[in-house]
């Protein structure tokens, strides 16, 4: 009878543990086979990982700590699932934080974590900044041809772009019942590192609104690696109308350092049909330099898309895009044959046109 009493206890310590606490694994596996074409230069098809969403691993888990106060952890790695690798320079590439929470007084948050630039900017992308539609696809400094001496020498354009993701981070973000507002700040220690090896000095913040099918955000981050008092300044800010069968958005994002200035102006439409979404989405890159050749080499980007929902988690999909450079811009889709931004180099390719298509499956789990 004891031993009974003493198991029927020990049941209910371990059912109030587990109630207080809870650990979670979650990710996505995306896979889809992408050709693409680079003008004269010719064709390619691959096997490419992250098309639709981002094929990855995640572990997360949150502890009630009683009075409203809450601690958790969120770890979040890259999947190459088309070669079973891991995706980023370090494993926890796209998240490794810890944190503190309370509904009354918001959070804090210590780690490696996304730019609040970047969160803008995915959030009104149709495709999510991912597969061959992407708006960051004129992420690439080192193409711009104008602004390659400026971004693509410095630390800013290296593996660790800060504009998507940086380390040693200390955020604060508000409290979530604030009438449909919300908002944070960061900070980055580069802790004498290089930005190459993921220490960012920097600082930035989010801000934003979501009501009555509206959404309107903005976000800057400033990264002060660069000498001589020249910073990398990374603006995102954009709006967004839910009309029940879809979903119009306009965002802009804005990269300058020195003379030097990149603007991505991005137009994207969701309509929902059925059990499938179709998007569109056309992207601007206007760039201006020291000199007015290097303010004629902007670009474009077409892209369209279809995903088909076989369930809650497992989806179909086909991309198809464009991108089109004017002057010596060299901007292609990833995938495609090796261009290069010298004029004396062979497979040059300032001016010319990127085309790609891509078909994939999604699954959640």
């Amino acid at each position: 009878m004891k031993k009974s009493l003493c198991a029927a206890g020990l049941a209910v310590a371990c059912a109030g543990a587990m109630a207080q606490s809870s650990v979670t694994v979650s990710g996505t596996v995306d896979v889809a086979a992408r050709r693409v074409r680079n003008d004269s230069l010719g064709s390619l098809t691959s096997e490419v990982s992250g098309s639709n969403s981002t094929s990855k691993l995640i572990v997360r888990g949150t502890e009630d700590l009683g009075g409203g106060l809450s601690a958790g952890f969120f770890l979040d790695s890259t999947i190459l699932a088309d070669t079973g690798g891991a995706g980023g320079l370090v494993f926890w590439d796209r998240r490794s934080t810890v944190s503190v929470a309370s509904a009354r007084l918001g959070e804090l948050r210590l780690g490696r974590d996304w730019v609040p630039t970047h969160l803008v900017w995915s959030g009104f992308d149709p495709f999510s900044t991912l597969g061959i539609a992407s708006a960051n696809t004129f992420r690439s400094f080192t193409a711009s041809r104008a602004l390659g001496q400026a971004f693509g020498t410095a630390p800013e354009s290296q593996a660790a772009n800060p504009t998507l993701r940086v380390a040693n981070a200390v955020e604060v973000f508000a409290p979530p019942n604030l009438g449909g507002f919300y908002g944070g700040l960061i900070k980055t220690f580069g802790e004498n590192g290089t930005t190459a090896s993921g220490f960012t000095k920097g600082e930035g913040f989010r801000a934003g609104w979501t009501g009555s099918g509206v959404h309107v955000a903005a976000a800057q981050f400033t990264t002060r690696n660069a000498t001589a008092g020249q910073h990398f300044r990374d603006q995102a800010y954009g709006a967004s109308y839910d009309f029940g069968a879809g979903r119009v958005s306009l965002a802009q994002r804005r990269w300058t350092f020195g003379s030097d200035r990149t603007v991505n102006t991005q137009l994207g439409v969701v309509f929902v049909v059925g059990l499938g979404q179709i998007k569109l989405s056309v992207v601007q890159a206007d760039q201006t330099g020291a000199t007015a050749a290097q303010s004629a080499n902007d670009a474009r980007l077409v892209g369209v898309g279809y995903v088909h929902n076989l369930s809650k988690r497992t989806a179909v999909y086909a991309h198809a895009a464009r991108v089109h450079n004017r002057g010596a811009a060299v901007f292609a889709v990833p995938g495609g044959p090796a261009v290069s931004a010298s004029p004396t180099a062979a497979n040059f390719f300032g001016g010319k046109a990127s085309t790609a298509f891509e078909t994939g499956l999604r699954l959640d789990f």
